[in-house]
């Protein structure tokens, strides 16, 4: 069995990219989405109960127990999390992608123009549609960062839409957009999956570590990551759809 969900057998002709194109002719989540409705439910209540019960006294273990030296290590590795590089990355590939796809090029790499360009504007769109949810909800819940109880004794929320940068705790950024990264990665590379999660993992770690956020921040931003990436996945990769090959201001256009 091919193990790689973007190539489809040698002889199967493809509507993105002629025969044997490394794009996928049907995409199929693991789970339906009912189950991926009760996962979310599921998330939710963890968060809660984390924010209840655990949140607190786990920052404050941490803050009592963590040597300056391996909090100084962990910055390094939330360096990981940040979105900017990623999202350069993704566009490049996009770009790429789609004008070798246009002008027939021949590519070096062992996989067609179309799973390029799909594969990166996977990467893309998680990370934006993500990326707002995650934006909306620290706007929205205007959580007290671990920063202010240790400072201030302050635990708990502060005023919706404030933008106050110490009230955002909920959810983590980084750690959204490092899981944003394994989810895809793990999608267009299942065999590499659980090394890219457990590299998402660490940057979680990290911010906890570094009492940047809570556990429920954490959480729940990699639990959305993975509802995206996996609700989009189909939208995107499978080749029945085939606006993810055009411009972007083509779209819209149907055919």
């Amino acid at each position: 069995m091919n193990s790689n969900r973007l190539t489809p057998p040698a002889a199967a002709p493809s509507l993105a990219g002629g025969t044997g194109s490394a794009v996928q002719d049907e995409y199929r989540n693991p789970y339906p989405n009912s189950v991926w409705a009760l996962l979310a439910c599921a998330l939710a209540l963890a968060a809660a109960a984390c924010a209840l019960w655990i949140d607190l006294p786990l920052a404050i273990w941490i803050q009592k127990s963590v040597s300056e030296g391996v909090d100084q290590s962990f910055e390094w590795v939330g360096e990981l999390g940040e979105s900017g590089h990623y999202i350069v990355m993704a566009l490049a590939f996009y770009v790429i992608g789609l004008v070798g796809l246009a002008r027939g090029w021949r590519n070096p790499l062992r996989v067609s123009y179309a799973a390029m360009a799909r594969g990166s504007l996977l990467m893309l769109s998680t990370m934006a549609v993500g990326g707002l949810v995650v934006l909306v909800l620290k706007r929205t819940v205007a959580r007290a960062r671990p920063e202010l109880f240790f400072e201030q004794g302050i635990y708990g929320l502060g005023e919706s839409f404030s933008r106050a940068q110490q009230f955002n705790s909920f959810p983590s950024s980084h750690t959204y957009a490092a899981f944003s990264v394994a989810v895809v990665l793990g999608i267009l590379a299942p065999r590499w999956r659980w090394v890219f999660l457990l590299l998402a993992a660490l940057v979680a770690v990290s911010r906890l570590v570094n009492l940047d956020h809570y556990l429920s921040d954490v959480m729940t931003a990699a639990g959305i990551a993975v509802l995206v990436g996996h609700y989009l996945a189909p939208r995107v990769l499978c080749s029945k759809y085939q606006w993810p090959l055009r411009a972007p201001w083509r779209w819209w256009k149907k055919g």
